[in-house]
């Protein structure tokens, strides 16, 4: 091929690329939230999704971050900003009628925060005994116990062994990983500390070491097991444990180096992320898949657990389609009904930030944040949303002026064409919402649709789901055209789908 027909071929591509792969943002959203594409193929799915989207690497404590629940539409139901450098973790209990987030200020400032069925702000919880606090979980007990997370540091002498063929220093910072659990008056019931129980040894070289700070275990998420014993994930163990929540000791552990369980239908996760245990007895994660074989494919996984046999059977798991990495962060929710929010985490377009599939693996919705912008985690579930008057739209028109009307008695408006008064005025077709004080944040409206400007209140109303897009992949092709069987790592290429539509993408490996 000449460099004047490899040069053409590679601007048609990145014109392709450009048109498929471009940012589409569908639904309205105030000032300060991330925009996003919100696809929806299946209306069966009536409840919320609970998310906290940032932008990678803007920790500034001067731009307000948000925490937002959509409706089943993919709609901004309800949000809140705080200037904080970040806002984390966001979920509902619905055993105990609270919210939770996680409000990051700086390393030593991180706050365990709880709001009412309400949102108003009713309790926040940090870490005490020396220890920092640890953004990455924070879970309410059946007994209404908190579970926070923080940090550890301890000197250890690990010159007796080598970390990618150095020796380890005999004064390494070993970065343990702390449970601290609170009752109701912030009492300290229990605590542990992964330094007493785990040795640094345990960890892959694979994710690094550092003598002055040297993260060997990276946990990343706690939950409460069937028997009042505790879950533990340890990204950087490839491991999950299992913590005896009266005298701290090991239990068991699934993965890793020193395995309990033989896996005999599955090689097993790896920087993975959110252990839960699953109503029907089986434990899920999220796996990210950072050391796994060729081709890396972040998946949702879920296995049923043999304690007799020591036996970790892969029952179910999900991979999008086409398969990508999800290097950081993440998470898997499967609820009794069997739907499952897969949070993709460290993921930007054209792959979607978050998934929601039936457990045939059928894609009921995806959202797309704007590039740079993740989630670390989103949940879903039913909440007491109903119960709320969401602030009505109303029209009017007299020829060509068109207003849109809030209802009148708050104190803040928010429009998502920007404005903050009761009403606007437009001149474009399109949808908008309004957002209302309610709490701690702002509620929103349904959305309003103008489809006709010429007879535009008639026709106002509430948009309808999108027919179904389902990407069925038709081929994969190198840049000259030439169909391959699949992509190599390290290289672009462009993956078609029966649609028609293309995209051009790159292979990570």
């Amino acid at each position: 091929m000449t460099l004047r027909r490899c040069f053409i071929n590679w601007i048609l591509l990145l014109i392709l690329f450009s048109s498929a792969s471009g940012q589409n943002f569908n639904r309205p959203v105030p000032k300060y939230i991330p925009p996003y594409e919100f696809v929806l193929y299946d209306t069966s799915y009536q409840g919320y999704f609970l998310t906290t989207p940032f932008k990678l690497g803007d920790a500034s404590p001067n731009t307000p971050k948000p925490v937002m629940i959509l409706d089943a539409k993919g709609y901004l139901s309800w949000y809140m900003l705080s200037d904080a450098r970040n806002l984390l973790d966001f979920k509902f209990f619905p055993e105990h009628q609270l919210y939770s987030f996680i409000k990051y200020q700086t390393p030593d400032d991180i706050n365990f925060m709880l709001m009412d069925p309400g949102f108003q702000l009713v309790d926040s919880f940090t870490t005490t005994n020396g220890f920092a606090p640890d953004p990455h979980d924070f879970q309410i007990t059946a007994g209404q116990t908190y579970l926070l997370t923080g940090i550890s540091d301890s000197i250890m002498d690990l010159s007796a062994y080598l970390f990618n063929g150095v020796p380890g220093s005999p004064a390494t910072h070993a970065i343990g990983f702390v449970i601290q659990e609170f009752d109701q008056n912030h009492n300290l019931l229990f605590q542990w500390n992964s330094n007493d129980y785990i040795h640094p040894s345990k960890a892959y070289q694979f994710y690094g070491y550092a003598a002055a700070n040297f993260d060997y275990c990276h946990g990343n998420a706690v939950a409460e097991d069937w028997d009042g014993n505790l879950l533990v994930s340890f990204r950087h163990l490839n491991a999950v444990y299992k913590i005896n929540r009266l005298n701290g000791q090991i239990m068991w552990e699934l993965g890793g180096k020193n395995s309990s369980f033989a896996f005999p239908n599955d090689p097993g996760f790896s920087g993975q992320h959110d252990v839960r245990r699953l109503p029907n007895g089986n434990i899920s994660v999220f796996d990210n898949a950072n050391m796994a074989a060729f081709p890396q494919i972040s998946r949702a996984v879920e296995y049923s657990i043999d304690t007799v046999n020591w036996v970790a059977k892969k029952v179910w798991e999900y991979k999008y389609s086409p398969g990508f990495l999800g290097s950081a962060m993440g998470n898997h929710q499967t609820t009794e009904d069997r739907n499952h929010l897969i949070n993709y985490g460290l993921d930007f377009r054209p792959n979607p930030s978050f998934v929601l599939t039936d457990d045939a693996g059928n894609l009921l919705s995806e959202l797309f944040f704007q590039d740079s912008s993740m989630s670390y985690r989103s949940t879903i579930s039913e909440i007491p949303f109903n119960d709320f008057e969401r602030p009505a739209i109303t029209c009017t028109q007299n020829g060509n002026n068109i207003i849109l009307y809030a209802p009148t008695g708050y104190n803040q408006y928010e429009w998502s064409t920007g404005a903050q008064m009761s009403s606007i005025t437009i001149s474009n077709t399109g949808t908008y919402q309004v957002w209302v004080n309610h709490g701690a944040g702002m509620i929103g409206s349904e959305p309003f649709l103008i489809g006709n400007l010429q007879n535009a209140c008639p026709v106002s109303g509430v948009e309808t789901a999108e027919p179904p897009q389902q990407q069925i992949i038709s081929g994969y092709f190198d840049l000259s055209g030439r169909k391959i069987t699949h992509p190599l790592a390290g290289y672009w290429y462009l993956v078609r789908y029966e649609s028609g539509k293309s995209k051009l993408l790159f292979w990570k490996g």
